[in-house]
């Protein structure tokens, strides 16, 4: 008789679970989402409807976590927090991916190095493109973040910088001027640039710049290369002379 009263007790509990699970959303039902933040890519509507289309019980039931979890995986989404608020709301606090650049064709970057992609495919613009590597996108951001504010003080903006499979780096700045880096000795081509771009300047605009040399470097004007006057100043400006200046 004990264990059957046990059968019963333990058959009761589990009725009235279940009861509870299949009539709490009907009698405790969220009927308000709230959602705190600021917002530039993301809209409240798109996040509403998200929400409610994925609620699966009632004020007391609900899967916070999992929730929240699919809320993360949105492309634009950072971090998403929720709380219940009694007696039917639930208040959604959402904290957006802020992209410093673009990555290939249609991704996108945050300062740390974090890689999403637009469901819609829509990027804002403006932003600087880096490469398409996703296993060197920490370094390819730490160049550009690096490069970025050492060739603006000069007033040149990068559009894009990528390195190919070789390890060859490549900046390519507005105006149409290519840099050349090569694989090694980076940071010494990039400074011998720096040094001498301002009597660059006064020669003439560059069309490419390669800095692959070990003691000068190979400019390809705008304007005609057969330019002899031009060449002279060149060399005379830079300490050089012939095509490796």
């Amino acid at each position: 008789m004990k264990r059957l009263a046990l059968v019963l007790l333990v058959v009761s509990l589990g009725a009235a679970l279940w009861l509870a699970i299949d009539w709490e959303p009907r009698l405790l039902p969220i009927r308000v989402v709230t959602i705190d933040g600021e917002l530039r890519s993301l809209s409240r509507e798109q996040l509403q409807t998200t929400v409610a289309h994925s609620i699966r019980g009632g004020i007391l039931t609900q899967d916070i976590e999992a929730l929240r979890t699919q809320l993360e995986a949105m492309p634009w989404v950072r971090r998403a927090r929720l709380r219940r608020i009694w007696p039917d709301r639930l208040e959604l606090e959402i904290t957006e991916q802020q992209a410093v650049a673009r990555w290939g064709a249609n991704g996108l970057i945050t300062a740390d190095a974090q890689i999403f992609y637009p469901d819609d495919g829509r990027v804002p613009a403006g932003l600087v493109r880096l490469g398409e590597t996703d296993d060197e996108a920490k370094l390819i951001l730490e160049r550009y973040l690096q490069w970025e504010s050492q060739l603006a003080e000069l007033g040149l903006l990068v559009e894009s910088l990528r390195r190919d499979p070789r390890g060859d780096w490549t900046v390519q700045l507005l105006g149409d001027t290519e840099l050349l880096l090569g694989t090694n000795h980076i940071e010494s081509r990039l400074q011998r640039l720096l040094t001498v771009y301002p009597r660059l300047s006064e020669v003439g605009i560059p069309m490419r710049i390669d800095l692959r040399y070990s003691n000068g470097m190979a400019v390809r004007w705008r304007t005609s290369p057969n330019d002899v006057s031009r060449g002279k100043r060149m060399a005379a400006l830079t300490g050089c002379s012939g095509a490796k200046c």
